[in-house]
């Protein structure tokens, strides 16, 4: 502070000189230089451009730009527009450099309608916009997601015969790509190849990158090749994006394939490299071979960051290595890399998964130690920790101390603790809870209601149940799957088939498709009720419509026609699911000896399922990744 007012002072200084002056050319040296040098603050930078405007004689615009400028350049694109109103407050006429400040500053904060004003004045006063400025607009169009003007624009600006240049061609492709417009990027794309203005790397990148997250990882695999066929280098965010794609389809082979032509290539994998692939392997559960890849990190001369160490100890906590987890919490402490709340909050959700919860409460007070404060979804996890173990209490005292410390409960917040008082039986209490949220926020969602429903029908309370899912439609909110499982399914349970049926039936209209589940409820209500032919139509309509039937319809199907003595229809089938290559094997095998069992029937149709069922086996295929290269 003492520094800035000193600056401040000196500024003060040098400026009053000029206020008698009629000329001051040394205001104007001086302002270039502290602008072009960088030794200049906001304030100062402010504090000289009032001293400008109060000037008996007033100086040129170029000061008035390159303060302008050095303020848009610190993203002060408020403290700008507040400047230039100023300016034109004693009529200081801009130009061209002013306005395409002025306009890249709307455009900056989400008012790029004001840049087209600007534009307008542009005309005005006798000048015509240059490409920059249409770039910029554009650019600003894509910031406020609207495609269409941006195209619009695009062709206006090409049709009134300006020259696009790789920037002009880059924001469109860009835009277009992180609007989810790929295809009609590539088709830019090709335009490009046909005119004056060559497509570079960096324009590859973005739709390769495009066609990645838009999971059109074919595309943007051929797109790849093209590049290399015409002569031009991938370089590392090439190979980053491609590399990305193939490891979110789980495509091993090709992630070998892209890092082995990369470092042939003489592209070095970088930090963001190894990211993407450790990431997925852990995401895929292969945390032994992401394990091999940190240590080979060093033998390629890339340390490991925060974000490389979160994906490992993520990755170890979700598939129960919680031990070799907070191993590799102390060896990142010890090569001197910090831990982030992400670091800590898998380290908790690790502990939670398996009801470690005073492991997972010392992981919070460590972190509140080494200076990170927990957030939100910090104490959510120990919330659904405590939930899940049925430690209600101190589930309840952490979310109070979470309020207490000004962080507000999220839905998943009160969707833990709801969930987890309805574990318990004290389903009053997460009624109370459930209210609260609705009065005070945030609004119920629909894994919120689904958690108060399933337990208001697990507690008996069926007339109460059915008014909270009719109220969720009232409310607008949209039922999921789930949501018309749980009520179908107790609806037969309590002797409802016709308004089972009904709902079921309401399918097509509310655009709901059913699974697996829903079929296997409904035909297991028609066979509960005797309703033979209801079953095997939803069977038909399973196999040759879908879903895919499971385990379970086929044991549903199978119980029912046992216990109405249709063994000939059990026995055609058990022929029927074979002759479709329905997995029948020696799993599925015992679960109809057991439910035959269960029902005193096996001692005359066991021989029956030996005859049918033929054991088999399944081979599993392991695919390794070696990327050591």
């Amino acid at each position: 502070m003492m520094k800035m007012i000193s600056e401040l002072h000196k500024v003060n200084t040098f400026t009053s000189s000029f206020h008698s002056h009629h000329y001051n050319p040394r205001f104007e040296v001086f302002v270039r230089d502290k602008c072009k040098f960088g030794n200049l603050g906001i304030e100062e930078a402010k504090y000289l451009f009032d001293n400008a405007i109060q000037m008996r004689s007033l100086p040129s615009i170029y000061p008035f730009n390159q303060l302008l400028g050095f303020l848009n350049n610190l993203n002060q694109y408020s403290t700008v527009i507040t400047l230039f109103k100023s300016m034109d407050s004693v009529r200081i006429r801009p130009n061209l450099v002013t306005f395409t400040t002025l306009i890249n500053c709307f455009c900056e904060v989400g008012k790029v309608d004001f840049g087209f004003t600007v534009v307008g004045y542009i005309f005005k006063n006798g000048f015509e916009p240059h490409l920059v400025i249409f770039n910029t607009l554009l650019k600003g169009l894509f910031k406020e997601n609207r495609v269409r003007d941006a195209i619009q624009l695009f062709n206006k600006i090409t049709e009134i015969g300006y020259a696009c240049d790789d920037v002009t061609y880059l924001t469109m492709v860009d835009g277009l790509c992180k609007t989810g417009n790929v295809d009609q990027a590539i088709k830019l794309l090709k335009d490009m190849e046909k005119g004056n203005c060559k497509p570079n790397i960096v324009i590859y990148n973005a739709i390769i990158d495009g066609l990645c997250k838009d999971k059109q990882i074919p595309k943007a695999q051929n797109l790849f090749e093209e590049i290399i066929c015409k002569g031009d280098e991938p370089n590392v965010i090439t190979y980053n994006s491609i590399i990305r794609g193939v490891c979110s389809l789980g495509m091993w082979k090709d992630v070998e394939s892209y890092v082995n032509k990369m470092v042939n290539s003489g592209v070095s994998p970088d930090i963001v490299t190894f990211n993407i692939v450790i990431d997925a392997l852990c995401k895929d559960g292969r945390t032994e071979k992401a394990q091999t890849l940190l240590e080979l990190m060093s033998t390629r001369s890339v340390s490991p960051d925060v974000v490389t160490y979160n994906s490992l100890i993520d990755g170890l906590c979700n598939s129960g290595q919680w031990e070799e987890a907070t191993k590799l919490f102390d060896l990142m402490i010890e090569r001197g890399v910090e831990p982030n709340t992400i670091t800590y909050n898998a380290l908790m959700d690790g502990y939670c998964l398996h009801s470690l919860m005073d492991e997972a409460t010392k992981v919070l007070h460590s972190m509140v130690v080494r200076g990170c404060e927990p957030n939100v979804i910090s104490y959510t996890i120990l919330i659904n920790g405590y939930g899940k173990a049925k430690k209600l209490d101190e589930a309840m005292q952490i979310f109070e101390d979470m309020c207490n410390k000004g962080l507000t409960p999220n839905v998943i917040t009160y969707t833990s603790l709801i969930g987890g008082l309805c574990k318990v039986g004290r389903v009053a209490a997460a009624q109370e809870l459930f209210m609260e949220m609705q009065a005070r926020g945030p609004t119920p969602n629909v894994y919120t209601y689904n958690v108060l429903l399933d337990s208001l029908f697990t507690n008996g309370s069926y007339e109460e149940a059915i008014r909270l899912f009719e109220k969720m439609d009232n409310d607008g909110l949209e039922a999921n799957i789930v949501t018309y499982n749980t009520v179908i399914d107790n609806m037969c349970k309590s002797n409802n088939l016709d308004e089972a049926k009904k709902l079921f039936d309401s399918f097509p209209s509310k655009e709901l498709k059913p699974d697996t589940q829903t079929f296997n409820i409904m035909i297991q209500g028609f066979m509960k009720e005797g309703l033979l032919q209801e079953s095997e139509n939803l069977l038909t309509e399973m196999l040759d419509k879908g879903p895919t039937p499971d385990n379970v319809t086929c044991s549903i199907m199978i119980r029912g026609f046992f216990q109405n003595n249709e063994i000939d229809k059990a026995v055609q089938l058990l022929n029927d699911m074979v002759d479709r290559n329905f997995p029948l094997n020696a799993t599925n095998k015992s679960s109809v000896k057991d439910l035959l069992a269960a029902d005193g029937l096996e001692g005359k149709f066991i021989g029956l399922v030996d005859k049918i069922l033929p054991k088999r086996q399944s081979k599993g295929t392991v695919t390794t990744v070696e990327l050591d290269a």
